[in-house]
């Protein structure tokens, strides 16, 4: 062998292992770049690699649900997809679109007729020729409405060969319209009411980020790096809303309020012995002449009570030993000094019974300044002993405070102290003053007032919270039970006589305010504005509920507690004995279970209460005809009335037909549209009693419906 050529085989071996070298440490290097970008540990790589090829992209995180008392959902979040065109895919040929265009465009004008099929070609050719890679389409859609679109020519290529896609995003629904509003609350750019609001932290959860990376055609696709975050999906509460008792409370304000044409009011429902809020109601005259939940005054309201506040005078004389319940007091035939009592007295003298049964400013008045003249500071301590000058820890805070004057501020003077005693000089909420009567109710005992009595997380309980109280011995039982008897003569034979039933006895008192008008004060004869009240509780010889009751700045000529605030109470306090407390049995007509009303809507959970309550029920069969397409068989039902049963008849619900809705309820009229991707809205509460357009309607999809609900 020449030395030549064993030079030249040298020469080849250095120049490959030179070559495998390098290869070797290419190889090294991109093992470790991957390493370090999969651990995320190259902060200067990763930031490179994001500014060119990458994008960090939030992953929202689902809000919590928000349920009433009985699991009933309040407010949810529901996935809803916007659809989306990618005109210039990868694997969307010009054959392809060109071909298939025309049925396209003719199944999108079927779906979404705000452009017919001519104008949706028109409209997708234009921006083919733009080169348009993200043409919003539609927005706002149902699953069932992607599950179809999915089977249309184009759409069914996919995203890489057809170029549609689908964003998912989250979107807020509340099921009880204007029912409890305000309460429920909502969150709206940086806005936050009601506990949507005070909840905000628990509910929205934690978003989280993913990254992702571009690919060819402008897509991209998730990448695994160290620093990706999963979503933490929020919490869900449980409220202690009872949806039947805000639907009671919420009418009849709502009727009071419209037959005497006062600007706004509030109900709140407390039950006595836990504090749990049943129902929260507030309602305000709209320009339209409508009433609407807009602000919640049972919460953030301080004004003048009025004579709902002489109850604290009544404990602060009974707890102190200043009279006996037969010491009385020379009323002046309703007329001293300053005061005046809305009607004279039927007799000079008065004891405190007959003070509150009659509402007398003058007798209650006399008594505080008898006894508290010379040390009014010892009156006005029952006031503070009782949490009054401070704003209730309720689960939806007050941005204001209530005010409780006291001889050691400055402006205390001689008419304070009378001014105090009848509900005038001081300013309370409505929450502040159904407080101070529950505690009457509950024997002395004050209790917290809350509305959320668990939190949940993906179906497991994480809190639970229970009834607190505040003051176990705020008022001596004693006296609590002289009070009580004292509330119920107001009903029985005094000022709230008109509300009196023999079904079971009412405990509380009327309140009528002259609002003060700021600068202005009281005096302007042709403004003047009042403020009219009742708070009680029933039944009195056993309190369940309690309630307060305030409409304000009535405009119909009546004014008085007596005359528009105690009707609205009576009105709820009857259907609530009626509906949530047991009656006795000698006023039981049956001990078999009667036939229940049953709302037409979802089959399942109908045929799920029924048998909780121990009533047997049987589906009957469908009556479809042969070679009739009807949607959803069997999942939705309407009471068949038959002898001595329960039978539940299918609902037909036939395709591109607007079933009849009426009287079904609103959750499952809005789930039903929803799975035949048509859009609703809706007015008043309850169930459904008409509809537009009418059932039997030939529609398209995505046709607006109008319900039309009342109460049941």
């Amino acid at each position: 062998m020449s030395k030549t050529k064993v030079n030249s085989r040298k020469v080849i071996l250095v120049r490959a292992y030179i070559v495998f070298a390098l290869l070797f440490v290419f190889a090294v290097s991109i093992f470790i770049t991957a390493v370090k970008l999969q651990l995320g540990t190259d902060d200067k790589f990763r930031e490179e690699l994001s500014a060119k090829n990458t994008r960090v992209v939030e992953i929202e995180a689902l809000r919590g649900n928000i349920y009433a008392d009985d699991g009933s959902l309040l407010a949810t979040s529901v996935p809803k997809y916007d659809v989306i065109f990618d005109l210039r895919a990868d694997g969307l040929t010009t054959k392809v679109f060109i071909g298939k265009i025309d049925s396209f465009s003719l199944r999108m004008s079927q779906m979404f007729p705000e452009r017919n099929a001519s104008g949706w070609k028109e409209h997708l050719l234009k921006h083919r020729e733009k080169r348009t890679r993200y043409l919003k389409i539609a927005k706002d859609i149902g699953f069932e409405q992607v599950k179809a679109i999915k089977t249309w020519p184009i759409a069914r290529l996919g995203k890489f060969k057809g170029g549609i896609w689908y964003e998912e995003k989250g979107k807020r629904m509340y099921f009880m319209g204007e029912l409890a509003k305000r309460t429920i609350g909502y969150i709206k750019d940086k806005t936050a009411v009601g506990l949507e609001g005070a909840f905000d932290t628990l509910l929205r959860g934690k978003n989280g980020s993913q990254m992702q990376q571009r690919m060819s055609g402008q897509t991209w696709r998730p990448i695994q790096v160290g620093n990706n975050r999963g979503a933490v999906n929020g919490k869900d509460i449980v409220t202690t809303l009872d949806v039947r008792i805000q639907d009671i409370a919420q009418y009849a304000l709502q009727k009071g309020l419209e037959a005497e044409s006062a600007d706004h009011g509030c109900v709140i429902v407390m039950e006595s012995k836990t504090g749990a809020i049943k129902a929260m109601a507030n309602l305000k005259r709209g320009e339209d002449g409508q009433y609407y939940e807009a602000q919640n005054y049972a919460v953030s309201e301080f004004t003048e009570p009025g004579s709902t506040f002489k109850l604290l005078s009544a404990i602060a004389l009974l707890e102190d030993g200043k009279i006996s319940t037969t010491d009385t007091v020379d009323n002046s035939w309703g007329k001293w000094k300053w005061l005046e009592d809305a009607v004279k007295p039927k007799k000079r003298y008065y004891t405190l019974s007959e003070c509150l049964q009659y509402s007398s400013n003058v007798g209650i008045s006399k008594f505080v300044m008898q006894h508290y003249k010379k040390d009014p500071k010892k009156f006005t301590q029952h006031a503070l002993d009782l949490g009054l000058h401070n704003k209730p820890k309720f689960d939806i805070p007050s941005s204001s405070s209530p005010s409780i004057p006291t001889p050691d501020q400055s402006g205390w003077s001689v008419t304070s102290l009378p001014s105090l005693s009848i509900g005038y000089s001081s300013t309370i909420s409505p929450m502040q003053t159904l407080m101070l009567y529950n505690t009457i109710a509950n024997q002395g005992k004050m209790m917290q007032p809350y509305m959320v009595k668990e939190i949940r997380h993906e179906g497991q309980t994480l809190s639970k919270i229970e009834p607190q109280v505040i003051n176990e011995k705020a008022v001596s039982p004693k006296t609590a039970a002289t009070l009580t008897q004292m509330l119920v003569q107001v009903v029985d034979n005094g000022t709230a006589n008109g509300i009196k039933t023999d079904n079971y006895k009412i405990a509380g008192k009327t309140g009528t305010a002259w609002l003060s008008q700021g600068k202005s004060g009281y005096n302007q004869e042709n403004n003047r504005q009042f403020q009219a009240s009742f708070a009680g509780f029933f039944p009195a010889n056993n309190p369940q509920y309690t309630i307060v009751v305030v409409v304000n700045n009535p405009k119909s000529g009546r004014y008085s507690g007596a005359q528009i605030a105690a009707p609205i109470f009576k009105n709820i306090s009857d259907r609530i004995y009626s509906t949530h407390i047991k009656v006795q049995p000698s006023l039981q007509t049956a001990s078999l279970p009667q036939e229940p009303g049953i709302l037409k809507g979802d089959a399942a959970k109908t045929k799920w209460v029924l048998n909780e309550i121990g009533i047997s029920s049987q589906l009957l069969q469908d009556s479809q005809t042969k070679n009739e397409q009807v949607l959803f068989p069997g999942q939705y039902i309407d009471l068949s009335k038959e002898a001595h049963s329960v039978k539940l008849k299918p609902v037909k619900i036939k395709e591109n037909t607007l079933p009849d809705l009426r009287g079904m309820g609103l959750r499952d009229a809005l789930k039903l549209l929803s799975d035949l991707g048509l859009k609703a809205s809706y007015s008043g509460y309850g169930r459904v009693s008409d509809q537009a357009p009418a059932p039997n309607t030939k529609i398209g999809a995505n046709n607006e419906v109008v319900l039309i609900l009342k109460p049941y």
